[in-house]
């Protein structure tokens, strides 16, 4: 007996069409015929959903049914269907009118009368009379009676979009009810996510006699169809708007009894189709493509509305609702100069005050030179309006070209609305303000689509770990995918070393990871890196050598789209980490975090305004609130992270480590001191030290403190016949104070510094001088242990977790500053303590490599990734196990009781 749909001819010829390629050329044209069987016209006249009915009565389509028939053969389509939602009446247009080619379909809307869940059943080869029995005897509230009655005649038909969750209550056990009532699933839909059509013929692959009697002993509902367990696939572009009717469609191959002449015949062609001697093949739906959908209908619902305002904003409402294929009345040239003529005139005599919406001078700065820099965009632009695709069709072209005109007009707009706050317009102010709120607004539709595409992201993984084959153990059998979120990447700090150490050993090791950031600074060159250019960027207050920047979203929220990620890292709170915990949401996948800095702390340090402080523990309290995980690099910071509210159970200390290789007594060169022209001769005897801080200088760092300490440090050890200078390595806001305190005090400011040169820098230096209390780890301080540099460390934060006290350094309160200068004297002074302390420092970071941290790392993902999978799988395997007997086996029972 035949069980598995990957064996039959059929699946053969799907696997052939998956070759042949998303667009066919006329050699597959001539040996398929062809149909989109899944279209709609202006006959789908129902708002999209109640709300907007509401508020705008907008209806779903506006295409006329002519212009379905002409579009679907403009692409090759052979035969030609229209399935409105609930009616005929759109497709009766051709059929009266004689449409060669035309089949009558319907896209049926049918509810579990147990619950309501909502599925849509395509049904074709339809009459009135047949059509006026679906509502005559209210076939769409029972989708039992409703099947029975496609069953009774012989209709082909499929289950649209099977996976869509339309109302909410979609469940596996209404797959499995659904396997036994229909014999034909649509597998690719033109208007929903591809990713569904891997999960859908896998779960149709998956069906066996075994199981079907399995799904039929659960839920009391006897197979309606012989073999129902071989599937009729169909695929369908469910157009709305006249943007991709015929790029997906469902074929019929020429077969050997048609003497090489391809089917006319429509009933021939539907009744191979339901006998499964068929293929599917185009384009998958995607957010871009459904973005631009509900674009155009809601662009033609508004070209229909009463043109106002003026000239100017007529002008740019024609121009951009051109790209939806609408035609409306806009001003002449003439009559746009002469508006603008008069309006200036009267500004300058004062009668008029400059009052115009700033969006619309800058749509008309801005539009063409962008429509320029988007040729294909451009040509579509400037066809006639009745051409077979407008614009909003090219899906990629048009989807660019609104990112590339939504971040001219914010730059524009901040450019402006700058100069208004300058002045202290506060009418401009309001006006620019309302500006980039709508541009921001512009981009909803590709944000919705975003978030709709991927809604039934965790029903697909649940599908997969039931009721595929246990040995694929899908999805968890294959790699898993990690995005990690980072607002620091090319900054010059021990987090962005850490995170560009990940993403090179994930390259290395081939593991899905990739590093999403938005800098204007330079990030390595590693295809596990994606630098997304800011949209703006500005000094940050009081901190001019770090950026403010204001992310791509939409071009951030597409990749991670396209990378379908299995769990979401954000590494910190800031823009491109809020972008990253919205994609975790959008993906509906775990989110997990890394607690890289007590944020808290810095803002308190760095403003001293405890209001200000309060305002970012409450943000890091609702940002932390969703995690599943939240990370640290030292036991000692678990407390902090307490404080701003995050559970025991989320938390984790990862190993901490770093590239041991780059670091260590093999680089240790004194003629370094030379090089940098701190030292202008040899030191032969060996009383030059060295001591070094590596870091961020800044006030939150707390160098106030270590500026204390040296100058009585140098002064004590000069007293002594030594020569002790301090080296600074890093850049920040409290440099320049820092460079009048400790003028003439030894302290050489070297700015930046990396690779072998920071390695020399580290291991040519006699002790290191760390006296932060907000870092949570230290990256610097294992960087100077590694390279067998005793350290002195704060008592408060995360280094004081690396440094041995007394053996490898000495951990002391940040505010001793007495402490700090006796510690420091004692290592400077005493060559056999600094030795020994040496050894120690490099016998302390044994076992922190950053290979090891990376693979704790891994496998914490993998284990959340685990969790939630198999956590969503249980759910389905519960709610599939309770046992419901449907109102017609019910009956069918009582009467054998009878």
């Amino acid at each position: 007996m035949q069980s598995n749909r990957a064996t039959t001819p059929s699946r053969a010829a799907s696997m052939q069409a998956e070759r042949w390629g998303h667009e066919m050329g006329s050699d597959v044209a001539a040996r398929l015929t062809r149909m989109d069987m899944h279209c709609h016209s202006h006959a789908s006249n129902k708002p999209v959903n109640r709300f907007v009915g509401a508020l705008t009565r907008m209806p779903e389509c506006y295409t006329t049914p002519e212009q379905v028939y002409d579009q679907a053969k403009a692409r090759g389509m052979d035969l030609v269907t229209i399935t409105d939602h609930d009616s005929i009446a759109g497709g009766l247009e051709l059929v009266r009118r004689g449409f060669e080619g035309f089949v009558l379909g319907q896209e049926i809307t049918a509810r579990f009368p147990e619950d309501g869940c909502i599925v849509h059943v395509l049904v074709w080869g339809l009459t009135p009379e047949l059509a006026q029995e679906i509502d005559e005897q209210r076939l769409r509230s029972d989708i039992y009676m409703l099947a029975q009655w496609i069953r009774h005649h012989e209709i082909a038909h499929a289950l649209a979009h099977p996976v869509y969750i339309q109302n909410g209550r979609l469940q596996a056990r209404h797959l499995e009810i659904a396997s036994l009532l229909f014999k034909g699933w649509e597998v690719l839909n033109g208007a929903h996510s591809v990713t569904h059509r891997a999960t859908v013929e896998r779960y149709l692959a998956a069906l066996t006699p075994a199981k079907i009697q399995e799904f039929s002993a659960r839920h009391g509902v006897r197979p309606l169809w012989p073999r129902v367990w071989h599937k009729a696939h169909t695929g369908g572009s469910d157009d709305h708007a006249r943007l991709n009717i015929g790029r997906t469609w469902t074929g019929v191959p020429v077969l050997a009894q048609d003497a090489g002449v391809k089917l006319t015949d429509s009933q021939e062609f539907l009744r191979r189709v339901m006998t499964c001697h068929d293929v599917v093949g185009g384009v998958g739906g995607h957010a871009s493509l459904l973005a631009h959908q509900l674009s155009s209908v809601a662009a033609h619902w508004y070209g229909r509305r009463e043109a106002r305002g003026s000239a100017a904003s007529r002008y740019m409402k024609a121009r951009a609702l051109r790209l939806a294929g609408v035609e409306t009345t806009k001003p002449s040239k003439a009559k746009l100069v002469c508006s603008t003529v008069a309006r200036k005139a009267l500004e300058r005599v004062g009668l008029r005050t400059r009052r115009g919406m700033p969006l619309v001078s800058a749509l008309a700065h801005s539009f063409s030179e962008v429509l320029e820099r988007h040729p294909v965009v451009a040509a579509k632009a400037s066809a006639p309006v009745s051409a077979a695709c407008p614009a909003l069709g090219e899906h990629e072209a048009m989807a660019a070209f609104f990112d590339d005109l939504s971040t001219t007009l914010t730059r524009s707009l901040a450019s402006t609305g700058a100069s208004a706050w300058r002045t202290r317009n506060r009418d401009a102010i309001v006006q620019h303000l309302l500006s980039g709120f709508m541009v921001q607004i512009a981009q909803a539709p590709y944000v919705f689509s975003l978030f709709h595409q991927n809604k039934e992201r965790r029903m697909l993984d649940a599908l997969d770990r039931v009721h595929v084959d246990a040995d694929a153990a899908l999805p968890l059998g294959r790699p898993m995918r990690v995005l990690q979120f980072t607002d620091t990447l090319g900054d010059i700090n021990g987090v962005s070393r850490f995170i560009q150490n990940l993403a090179r050993l994930a390259h290395e090791t081939e593991r899905g990871l990739t590093v999403v950031t938005s800098t204007r600074f330079s990030c390595p060159e590693l295809p596990t890196i994606k630098n997304f250019e800011p949209v703006l960027s500005m000094p940050m207050p009081k901190y001019a050598q770090l950026d403010v920047v204001v992310p791509p979203l939409l071009a951030m929220l597409r990749f991670a789209d396209q990378m379908q990620p299995d769990v979401v890292h954000v590494s910190t709170p800031g823009p491109v980490g809020v972008i990253g915990w919205i994609a975790a949401r959008m993906m509906r996948v775990p989110i997990v975090g890394t607690y890289h800095t007590d944020f808290p702390s810095y803002i308190d340090t760095l403003f001293d305004d405890h209001g200000f402080t309060k305002m970012c523990e409450l943000y890091m309290k609702w940002f932390y609130r969703g995690f599943a995980r939240v990370f640290s690099r030292s036991d000692q910071f678990l407390e902090e992270m307490r404080r701003v509210g995050i559970g025991d159970e989320k938390m984790l200390t990862l190993r901490s480590g770093i590239e041991t290789r780059d670091f260590g007594e093999r680089y240790c060169n004194r003629a370094i001191w030379r090089g940098l022209g701190i030292d202008a001769s040899p030191d032969l005897d060996g009383k030059r030290l060295k001591a070094l801080y590596v870091g961020r200088v800044s006030e939150e760092k707390n160098l106030p403190l270590l500026t204390q300490v040296w100058k009585r440090v140098r002064r004590q050890c000069a007293a002594r016949g030594l020569e002790a200078e301090l080296i600074v390595v890093g850049d920040g806001p409290y440099r320049s104070k820092m460079e009048v305190a400790l003028r003439g005090e030894g302290a050489h400011m070297l700015g930046f510094k990396h690779g072998e040169e920071l390695a020399t820098i580290y291991a040519s230096s006699d002790l290191f001088l760390f006296p932060s209390t907000t870092d949570t780890l230290g990256q610097s301080v294992m960087e100077a242990q590694a390279s067998g540099v005793p350290a002195i460390v704060s008592n408060q934060g995360g280094p004081k977790s690396i440094v041995r006290e007394g053996a490898s350094g000495f951990v002391l309160r940040g505010d001793d500053v007495d402490a700090w200068v006796h510690a420091a004297l004692r290592i400077l002074t005493d060559d056999g303590e600094r030795g020994r302390m040496r050894v120690g420092a490099i016998e302390a970071m044994r076992g922190r490599d950053i290979r090891d941290s990376f693979e704790h790392y891994w496998q914490e993902h993998e284990a959340v990734w685990r969790e939630a999978v198999e956590g969503k799988a249980a759910q389905e395997r519960k709610r599939a196990a309770k046992k419901f007997i449907s109102p017609a086996r019910s009956e069918e029972l009582a009467q054998q009781r009878a």
